[in-house]
Formats: C-alpha cells, sequence, structure tokens
C-alpha cells in the first residue's frame, strides 16, 4: 500500500496541466475565488476515478481501443488551456478565475488523470486480496490525493503573486508553454 501512496503523490505532485492551472488560477485571483477550480477538479478526478474503476474492472480489453480518441481530445485541451493561459490579461483586476466548470471539464479529458486512476486501479488496486469495498475504499484515494497536491499549488501561486504580477508576460509565457509541454508529451 506505501507503494500505492507514493505513485498517487508522486503523479499529482508533479506539473500538469492540473498543477499549472491551479497555481496560475489561484496566482491570478487569490486562492478564495480560486478554490472552485479546485472543487471542480475534484469532482472531475473523483467521476475519473469511477469511471476508471468501472472500466478496469469490467472493460479492461476495451482501454486500449480508447486510448488515441482521450489523448486526442485531452492534448487538444491542454493546447487551449495554454493559449488561454498566455492571452490572459496582465493586470489581476481583469482576470477572471477559472471556475468549477473549467475544473470539472479539464478532468474528464486530462490523460494524466486518466493515466493515474487506471495505472493505480489495475496496478495496485484491484491485484490486492482484498474485498470491492477496500478496494474502492482506496480507489477513492486518488481524486483525494489529487485534490490535495493541487491545493498545494494553489496554495504556492498565492504565495508568488505579486512576483507574478510584476513579471505577468513572461509567467504566463512559461506557465502557456510548460502546458504545451505536457501536450506534447502525451504523444511522444
Amino acid at each position: 500500500m506505501g507503494s500505492l501512496i507514493l505513485y498517487m503523490i508522486a503523479m499529482a505532485i508533479t506539473p500538469g496541466p492540473n498543477t499549472i492551472l491551479s497555481m496560475a488560477n489561484a496566482s491570478a485571483v487569490g486562492l478564495r475565488k480560486g478554490i472552485w477550480l479546485n472543487v471542480g477538479m475534484l469532482i472531475g478526478i473523483s467521476a475519473v476515478t469511477a469511471i476508471s474503476y468501472a472500466a478496469v474492472s469490467l472493460l479492461s480489453s476495451l482501454l486500449p481501443q480508447l486510448q488515441p480518441c482521450l489523448m486526442l481530445a485531452g492534448a487538444a485541451y491542454i493546447l487551449y488551456l495554454a493559449w488561454k493561459t498566455y492571452r490572459q490579461s496582465s493586470l489581476a483586476g481583469e482576470r477572471k478565475s477559472a471556475g468549477f466548470i473549467e475544473g470539472l471539464l479539464l478532468q474528464l479529458i486530462n490523460i494524466k488523470v486518466y493515466l493515474l486512476a487506471i495505472t493505480a486501479i489495475s496496478s495496485y488496486i484491484m491485484p490486492m486480496e482484498a474485498g470491492n469495498g477496500t478496494k474502492a475504499a482506496l480507489s477513492a484515494l486518488i481524486p483525494v490525493t489529487c485534490f490535495l497536491c493541487g491545493l498545494a499549488w494553489a496554495v504556492g501561486g498565492v504565495m508568488i503573486s505579486r512576483l507574478f504580477s510584476r513579471h505577468a508576460k513572461t509567467i504566463q509565457a512559461i506557465l502557456a508553454l510548460s502546458l504545451a509541454y505536457c501536450a506534447i508529451r502525451i504523444f511522444i
């Protein structure tokens, strides 16, 4: 079980669409306004985890066929987020926060979340000799871990918001390029 926890933390805390968007959003609008993005991410990750649990349990033979579609949709949305991040206004008063719906939708096509959920469930949870209730409870740790790691990035974004406001365009370009890199890495 320790390796499952380490795997989940490593996947959830490393830079990706969730962490970058969470940090940029909280940096732009503050933690209080930005929290709804993270709540949307939590609900989305919970849905993805439930879908992944059902898929791994029942439809493991179909997952390889769905992967190209998920990869393409995920990469397209990540590139959209990169463009939106780059084009964001540099004036704090003009920034709109990404909210619940954006957080939820990101999770439904975020390939990193699917990979995390499917790998954790198929490689760590399903092979355990435990009842279905225990396995479902362990699967519920996936969205909780992702939420807490995203929140850590949001807090970091708030902490660097002064730096962000002084160097907004440069930081937005770096964040946008990071998101674009995430999209490209899906196919490499």
